[in-house]
């Protein structure tokens, strides 16, 4: 957990740990903060979120290519995306091994 400052206010902010998916690289492990700015800058647009076949896990990626149905593999998303865990509301850090399992699959 770390501060942040907005509007002259300071405010925790918590990070969660996801696995970070770009164009031509391999799924690399990253933390980000977890709230909607740092998401749709690291997505490069607006968020949309679909559930993966990894129960609690989602993907969440540029809502400008919208997908109707979930995705299985990497060829199935066009540009970067997160994938990270859900423990409703909010956002969750990826266990080992849900790293280690989707970190094959979205290769």
């Amino acid at each position: 957990m770390a501060f942040h400052r907005e509007s002259g206010v300071w405010t925790l902010v918590k990070w969660v740990r996801v696995l970070l998916v770009e164009d031509g690289k391999a799924p690399d492990i990253c933390e980000l903060p977890n709230n909607l700015k740092a998401l749709e800058l690291t997505v490069h647009g607006f968020l949309e979120m679909i559930q993966i076949n990894r129960s609690g896990c989602v993907i969440i990626y540029n809502g400008m290519k919208k997908l109707t149905e979930k995705p299985v593999s990497r060829a199935d998303i066009k540009g970067t995306f997160i994938i990270a865990r859900v423990i409703p509301p909010e956002l969750a850090s990826l266990s080992d091994q849900d790293i280690e399992i989707l970190a094959k699959a979205y290769q």
